[in-house]
């Protein structure tokens, strides 16, 4: 019986996954094999009679043309290696442990039989970081005010949409406390519209969620980004960066973020029950990438939670409508919809005790109370909370983070802004509160994850 290895990638038809471009080679005892067959997302070798080792290489690159004033540009997006021992005398094929993980490569599935390996590799999704870092404006600010502690990685799906995902990988993940890492996925309010990979795209909205304020210490408090009109915008209030990147470094929790990056108003399949596998696959690539779990052989999803921040809440709460039986935790920064998904709410809550609903408000203070109160006989404050309780939590003197955000209004606006909720709605996703005895603060996504179980 002749004895063979098969390799095989999903989603070989997807731009990201040219055949052209796929090196894909075997080796038997360091010597090259031909290819014995091949097609889309197909390769065949047959394996010499007498070999003990048969070592596989794959290299997936994408190409695309010039567009604008982009040259054209061809990248890696995936890398695996596998090795196998002949056994069996020279009838089947054994996946062999990489040393340096103590098991097989986590981005390859082998099936075994005789005579015949099947190596499948998995490739739902791939690294697009330098493409998008080519195709998007205002990539520079992003490099350029990027602060040490966490990496971000652009991912391409390489089959339905949302096209594009982002991950924000903080250190802690590299050397997790278990293989169960755990992903919170980030929906933001509309973007604007893309069909492909290769086209003009807008870092401008990433870096308002990503980056932190001005660290200049010399810099008047975040003056820059609240309170000077950003010349990309005509409202000096929709450009207010947030410090998720700094949130999840400070933490220090092993959670991955991921931003599906919507079309539109459309978050495809990450608003589906979908959404588990492809935060597992995207989790998967990264440790195949080792860019968590490193030396442990990969990752696999652990705990899911969900946020969503204003008009992000209305994908929000269709996630979590479709996977309740998933989400360990929900943060909902002055999130929409969240009065009208109060059973949902109410049924998640209840179905598992360990579960928690963190709310910010704004223009979702009143909801967000009269949530938490419908709630209270089912989870007290350490499970649901809601900040700031009430609208006092926008007086003068009643946070001193909001106090030193109001500093740098002039005399005649302060009264106006510290009344307007459209303000407050604002501070809801990147200011925060004082604890009961402390004098600092902290963001509210820093609070949550540190008071969180994922």
């Amino acid at each position: 019986m002749p004895l063979k290895l098969r390799v095989t990638w999903r989603n070989a038809g997807s731009p990201l996954l040219p055949d052209a471009l796929s090196d894909v080679q075997a080796t038997a005892d360091d010597a090259p094999l031909p290819l014995a067959g091949r097609g889309p997302g197909l390769r065949e070798f047959e394996i010499p009679a007498g070999a003990a080792r048969v070592a596989l290489r794959a290299r997936l690159s994408a190409a695309f043309n010039a567009f604008e004033d982009v040259a054209a540009l061809q990248e890696e997006v995936l890398s695996v290696e596998q090795a196998f021992d002949v056994t069996g005398g020279g009838t089947s094929l054994s996946p062999a442990p990489d040393p340096a993980l103590g098991q097989a490569p986590p981005l390859v599935d082998v099936k075994a039989a005789p005579g015949l390996a099947h190596a499948q590799i998995a490739t739902d999704f791939v690294d697009i970081t330098p493409f998008w870092m080519a195709y998007a404006k205002y990539t520079d600010e992003h490099q350029r005010e990027h602060q040490p502690g966490t990496e971000l990685v652009a991912l391409g799906a390489t089959a339905g949409e949302p096209k594009i995902w982002f991950a924000s990988v903080p250190e802690a993940c590299k050397a997790p406390p278990d293989d169960g890492i755990s992903a919170l996925v980030f929906y933001r309010p509309e973007g604007y519209a893309y069909t492909r990979v290769d086209q003009r795209h807008e870092m401008f909205g990433l870096n308002r969620y990503l980056l932190s304020p001005d660290p200049d210490p010399d810099a008047s408090f975040w003056a820059r980004d609240v309170f000077a009109r950003d010349p990309r915008d005509k409202s000096r209030w929709v450009y207010l960066r947030c410090g998720f990147e700094e949130a999840l470094a400070a933490s220090g929790k092993a959670v991955v973020m991921l931003h599906p990056w919507p079309s539109g108003t459309s978050f495809g399949a990450a608003t589906t029950a979908s959404l588990p596998g492809l935060a597992d696959a995207a989790l998967r690539f990264l440790g195949g990438a080792q860019k968590i779990g490193i030396g442990r052989g990969g990752a696999r999803l652990g705990k899911l939670g969900l946020a969503g921040f204003s008009a992000g809440g209305l994908p929000l709460w269709q996630a979590l409508a479709a996977n309740k039986d998933r989400v360990s935790e929900v943060f909902a920064f002055d999130a929409r919809g969240i009065a009208k998904n109060e059973a949902l709410i109410a049924r998640w809550l209840g179905g598992d005790a360990a579960r928690k609903l963190r709310m910010t408000g704004g223009h979702q203070l009143d909801a967000n109370a009269a949530i938490q109160r419908k709630l209270a006989t089912l989870a007290d404050e350490a499970r649901v909370s809601s900040l700031p309780p009430d609208k006092s939590g926008y007086l003068s003197g009643a946070n001193p983070r909001w106090d030193h955000v109001c500093s740098a209004l002039e005399e005649s606006e302060k009264d106006a802004y510290r009344s307007a909720d459209w303000v407050w709605h604002q501070f809801a996703v990147f200011g925060g509160c004082p604890r009961d005895g402390e004098q600092g603060t902290i963001t509210f996504l820093q609070r949550f994850l540190e008071e969180s179980d994922l």
